[in-house]
């Protein structure tokens, strides 16, 4: 069946506004044009011609984290995320994007940010840390781990993405080694890229074309059964915009609960901290992925230790969206660690590397990756 175009995708907005209750920009701002159903009506506006395009409705259409709840609430089924990125990528091309927006996705080209990393980590010993959130930079030493038998047969090709790769390297070291205690061989191949979705969805497509066929050519090279991504954003990308037949493609907390749902929590884990422990939803975990009882499946081995949050909050990182509109993604951030102080927990648990850093640099209390949970 032949995808729908944008001005078929944006005709099945009945204006109702049940997106708005969903939209974590909207209950940021409480402004209409930051609501689903704003962007919608701005869209055919521009599409029909009663609109000219011009940087401040452009600008209104970035406002957007991408995150997939109105989507999830819309009676009607409008595929917000597709038209809205089918949009982005029809009036930007990448030349319209703004320089600092462009200057951060630049950057993320792997070659690229092996070469600046220095920097952020020099920044991050200095009073800027809080100020620019950085992370603490674990140590890193992935090369020690990386395959690159092509003769062989993997279960599994694990693809940390970019976070974990150059901001917490020792996570993805964790996550290979837990994976393959769990008795499965782990491919982590070298040459991985970003997974180009933070470029699609600023309206760069050429550039995330370029990245899907650099990553599909590592795939090719190797003889593996799944890919086993820890950030949903990637298995999204993955899903939706590759074309990988044959191969199974799982977000960590979903294949721990598929393929090793005895694997053992590690019950000092609430040595490290007093009081409870909550777990925070990634957006596209919850809403895209449809992702809520794998992992809560390992949380609740904890007991009384464990505090559910139903409440799905964004954390308000969305990746270039912190960069592009920091005051709303502050806001969004206010609104979760309001409710964490309201749950009285005294650590958070997440499965998405852009909600770990988001959480784990802004909050007073601890924040774990999800691998964290288990025995090493």
């Amino acid at each position: 069946m032949a995808e729908k175009t944008i001005s078929e995708i944006a005709k099945l907005c009945a204006d109702c506004g049940t997106c708005q209750s969903a939209c974590p920009v909207y209950q940021a701002e409480l402004s209409e044009p930051n609501s689903p159903r704003g962007k919608v009506n701005l869209i055919k506006a521009v599409d029909d011609g009663r609109l000219e395009a011009n940087v401040r409705n452009r600008k209104m259409l970035y406002q957007c984290l991408v995150c997939g709840g109105c989507e999830q609430a819309c009676p009607n089924g409008v595929e917000f995320t597709s038209m809205i990125i089918a949009y982005r990528n029809r009036i930007s091309s990448g030349s319209r994007i703004p320089w600092l927006k462009k200057m951060i996705l630049f950057f993320y080209q792997g070659f690229i940010l092996r070469k600046v990393l220095w920097l952020p980590r020099l920044l991050a010993r200095t009073p800027l840390k809080k100020k620019l959130s950085l992370p603490s930079f674990r140590g890193g030493g992935l090369k020690k781990i990386m395959d690159r038998d092509r003769a062989g047969e993997y279960d599994v090709l694990l693809f940390p993405g970019c976070v974990l790769t150059y901001f917490y390297p020792r996570q993805t070291i964790e996550i290979k080694a837990l994976l393959e205690k769990q008795g499965f061989s782990v491919l982590y191949p070298p040459g991985l890229q970003c997974c180009g979705f933070p470029y699609l969805s600023q309206g760069w497509g050429d550039k995330f074309a370029a990245l899907k066929k650099k990553n599909e050519t590592v795939f090719k090279r190797y003889r593996f059964k799944r890919i086993v991504v820890p950030c949903s954003t990637g298995v999204l990308a993955f899903k939706k915009y590759y074309d990988l037949p044959g191969i199974e493609i799982f977000e960590l907390g979903d294949f721990m609960f598929h393929h090793c749902r005895d694997g053992a929590v590690d019950p000092r884990f609430v040595e490290q901290f007093q009081g409870p422990f909550t777990y925070h939803d990634p957006c596209h975990n919850l809403k895209s992925l449809k992702l809520q009882k794998e992992a809560r499946h390992f949380l609740e081995q904890f007991g009384d230790r464990y505090r559910d949050d139903p409440s799905a909050l964004c954390c308000g990182f969305g990746g270039i969206f912190k960069v592009g509109f920091p005051a709303t993604s502050a806001k969004i951030l206010d609104k979760k660690s309001t409710k964490l102080n309201e749950l009285g927990v005294g650590a958070v648990v997440t499965s998405c590397p852009g909600c770990y850093m988001q959480l784990k640099e802004s909050l007073p209390i601890p924040v774990y990756f999800f691998s964290d949970l288990f025995k090493r």
